[in-house]
């Protein structure tokens, strides 16, 4: 059955997600240097993924599970050390890669790996991407780690990552047998293929598509990370697989799958999107980019990719991982909004009954900066409403002394969002230094390097640094958002310390604006 659009247009999104191995032992070093690779080349075939006929450990359920299936532990409160307040986490266990990020029934759900043993399907949900209910485990694959009770509800031994989309009409019909709107996550069930979850009553239960998996491994690759949207101008769905680079394919009705063509790029989890380059809708750039945040711009015409210029990165922070953006079309914003998995890849830093974090949501934009196209990315404005306080300064001289007292020296906080500016033309100072907690930092303005990445002042010669700091996490951006870094880090528990001085001379700061952000549990 074709895909006709219908009264309830089923376009699709973008959201893939992955992590769900261990990268391999040059991967630690591929994320520290992030060496950019020239633009790749780019192959095409033909041929048809149709779904087999017999599959390894697709063994379908009998009845859907409910999502709100809990499996943490009770007394779980959200103060625990490193639990960041303003940052998701589960309430127990393992989360890694963010895998379908959907906007349906006036709520955002973000399904993401679950389990450290077997990888699940993790459920979220909130009103506003700030306050997030823990909605348990909706996804339980054959191999699950968890109880009887909980119903293995999916193909495959484990669930691998993936994508979400929002369907209805005809499309909606064949895959769950009603027209009625359906979340959709495309995900890679271990030891079956690429798959299909769906559900069609607000994500209180889920269901396994009869027809699993609708493509299956191919001879010579090792397939996952299904990225799945709408490409309007050929009325296709586009799939982006992790396969021997990204492979591309098209389908009428996300079961029966075309390759379209194959780009000589990316490590794990694609993602891709369109956005306007500077604004400009008469100018619209596609963006391709990996689990590391590596990507390109350029153009895609609904069969292939052609990059416009090198690889660049999005985010130079040492843990940042499989950033995905939410289903587009029906997003109250109309924005690209990205979450990633902010992970430390070190082995954690202690934190219980949980591990690891997401990042706080982003917009994505596209500028042109030093004569490039440049992916950007800003905290979105919503975090305004969980400012608890706000404190302001203006014109001030920060210099070495202030390291042991200065503008800061009587703020308290321990999660906030604070943005500062410099003008540097007359500066005298070789370092500015943040020192919150027990972490420092620091610019270094004769080598133009912020937290050791580069970084260049404005043409003015000031300098903007925002920074979102968690119990746990750091988030920091500058140059409207082209400069992003994001890491897991230990800060002392109840340590509330935040001091601003400089090494070397002194330094103006134009302004400082600083807002403790209220806990989200």
């Amino acid at each position: 059955m074709a895909w006709t659009k219908a009264a309830s247009h089923p376009l699709g999104g973008s959201a893939v997600y992955s992590r769900e191995t261990t990268p391999p032992a040059s991967y630690t070093d591929a994320v520290d240097h992030r060496t950019p690779r020239p633009p790749p080349s780019m192959t095409t075939s033909h041929h048809i993924l149709f779904v087999a006929t017999t599959v390894l450990a697709c063994v379908l359920p009998a009845s859907p599970v409910q999502s709100q299936y809990d499996p943490h532990p009770a007394g779980i409160d959200y103060r625990e050390d490193y639990r960041n307040q303003f940052h998701f986490s589960p309430k127990s266990e393992w989360m890694n890669d963010i895998n379908a990020l959907i906007y349906a029934d006036g709520k955002y759900h973000m399904l993401y790996q679950w389990g450290k043993a077997i990888r699940h399907g993790g459920y979220a949900t909130s009103p506003d991407l700030l306050h997030w209910k823990d909605e348990g485990v909706a996804l339980i694959p054959q191999e699950s780690f968890l109880p009887a009770e909980a119903k293995r509800n999916v193909s495959g031994a484990q669930v691998y990552s993936g994508s979400g989309v929002l369907i209805s009409g005809e499309t909606a019909e064949k895959i769950t047998g009603s027209t009625k709107e359906a979340m959709v996550m495309i995900y890679t069930g271990t030891k079956a293929g690429t798959c299909l979850a769906w559900s069609n009553d607000g994500g209180t239960t889920w269901h396994d598509y009869s027809g699993n998996p609708v493509a299956n491994q191919t001879e010579g690759a090792d397939p996952r990370d299904p990225c799945v949207f709408f490409h309007e101008p050929t009325g296709k769905w586009i799939l982006a697989l992790y396969e021997n680079g990204t492979t591309l394919y098209g389908s009428d009705d996300l079961v029966e799958w075309k390759q379209l063509s194959n780009i000589d790029f990316g490590y794990e989890c694609p993602d891709m999107f369109e956005l306007p380059l500077d604004g400009n809708t008469e100018n619209m750039k596609w963006v391709l980019h990996d689990a590391n945040g590596s990507y390109l711009v350029g153009q895609f015409d609904g069969v292939r990719f052609t990059p416009e210029q090198e690889t660049l990165v999005m985010d130079v922070g040492p843990d940042f991982y499989a950033g995905q953006t939410f289903f587009r079309p029906n997003l109250p914003s109309g924005d690209v909004i990205q979450i990633a998995w902010n992970d430390h890849w070190n082995g954690g830093i202690g934190e219980s009954p949980w591990e690891r974090n997401a990042t706080f949501p982003v917009k994505i934009g596209l500028v042109t900066h030093d004569g490039k196209m440049k992916v950007t990315r800003t905290p979105i404005q919503a975090i305004t409403t969980i400012y608890d306080d706000t404190t302001n300064w203006t014109n001030e001289t920060i210099t070495p002394e202030d390291e042991n007292g200065g503008l800061l020296k009587d703020v308290r906080a321990e999660a906030f969002d604070l943005t500062a500016t410099f003008d540097l033309s007359d500066s005298t100072a070789g370092q500015i230094v943040f020192r919150i907690a027990n972490k420092e930092i620091v610019y270094d303005i004769e080598k133009q390097l912020l937290l050791g990445k580069s970084l260049k002042p404005d043409h003015d010669k000031k300098l903007t640094i925002r920074m979102l700091v968690d119990w746990s996490s750091l988030e920091v951006f500058s140059a409207g958002g082209v400069f992003s870094y994001s890491e897991q880090f230990a800060f002392t528990p109840d340590d509330e310390s935040v001091r601003l001085f400089t090494r070397g001379g002194n330094v103006a700061l134009e302004k400082l604006q600083l807002n403790r952000v209220k806990s989200i549990w």
